[in-house]
């Protein structure tokens, strides 16, 4: 499990949806542009589906997490395949 750090929130979200939104916000900022993604994480302790505005001028930062998620994630994997299908879009 990865942390996703932004502006003072923290979202756990599976490695492989963490991975595939930062490389997506470096795709994003290296284009100029910029794009909204979801994915499901925990938020707060709870299970929440996220949207993430990604391009701007904001700090993101991907760090392994000190806990293992006990819960599912579900659509998780089509998640990640969605923002690794616009990453490449980009490239």
């Amino acid at each position: 499990m990865k942390d996703i750090l932004i502006d003072g929130q923290r979202l756990l979200t599976t490695d492989a949806v963490a991975d595939a939104v930062i490389d997506y916000a470096r795709v994003l900022h290296t284009a100029g542009e910029f794009d909204v993604v979801d994915f499901p994480g925990i938020h707060d302790g709870e299970p929440s589906m996220c949207s993430l505005l990604l391009g701007t001028a904001g700090s993101l930062v991907v760090v392994d997490a000190q806990m293992d998620l006990t819960i599912a994630l579900p659509e998780s994997d089509v998640a990640c395949a969605e923002i690794a299908r616009r990453a490449d879009a980009l490239r």
